[in-house]
C-alpha cells in the first residue's frame, strides 16, 4: 500500500469516504470516525492532545454530539461536543481512517492518506558531531547485581 495514488485515485477515495459517511448519518443513530493526524485536521482550541498526535482520535457523530454538519469535496467541517465545550472542527477526506456504528455491526477501514512534509531547514543543516571524552581506568563504577537475593 505504498504505491503513490494518482490524482483520480485520490479524488474517488475522498468521494467514497464522503459517501460512506453520508450512508451512516443517514443510518445510524451514533457512529463513530478514526482520525489520524493530518496537517489540515484542525479541532478548534484543542487540537490533538498527547497520544492523540501519534494515533489519532476517535470522533463522535449523532444528534446530540454535532451542531453544525457541512460536507465539502476534500473535508468534512463539523462543530463537535468535547466535554461542555463546542469545537469547529475540519476533518480532511484524506485523514479518514475507520468508520463505525456504535454496536460494531458495520465496520469500514480505509486508507489514509499521509501528506509528506519537505524537510524543514533544521533537519536540512547537519549538526555537528559531539565526541565523547575518553574515559580510561575504572574510576567511579557503581557494580549493580540484578539478580534475586542469596543466602550467604
Amino acid at each position: 500500500m505504498s504505491e503513490k495514488l494518482t490524482e483520480e485515485e485520490i479524488t474517488t477515495l475522498r468521494e467514497f469516504k464522503r459517501d460512506l459517511f453520508n450512508l451512516y448519518w443517514e443510518r445510524f443513530g451514533v457512529f463513530y470516525i478514526h482520525v489520524m493526524p493530518h496537517p489540515k485536521l484542525e479541532i478548534g482550541k484543542r487540537g490533538l492532545l498527547n497520544a492523540e498526535k501519534e494515533s489519532g482520535i476517535v470522533l463522535v457523530f449523532g444528534d446530540k454530539a454535532v451542531k453544525v454538519l457541512d460536507s465539502k469535496p476534500d473535508y468534512l467541517f463539523a462543530e463537535l461536543q468535547f466535554g461542555s465545550a463546542w469545537e469547529p472542527t475540519m476533518i480532511p477526506w484524506d485523514a479518514v481512517f475507520r468508520i463505525y456504528d456504535k454496536f460494531q455491526n458495520s465496520a469500514t477501514q480505509l486508507r489514509f492518506l499521509q501528506v509528506e512534509a519537505a524537510p524543514s531547514v533544521e533537519e536540512n543543516v547537519s549538526k555537528p558531531k559531539v565526541t565523547k571524552p575518553e574515559v580510561s581506568g575504572d574510576g567511579n563504577v557503581i557494580r549493580v547485581d540484578f539478580g534475586g537475593k542469596r543466602n550467604e
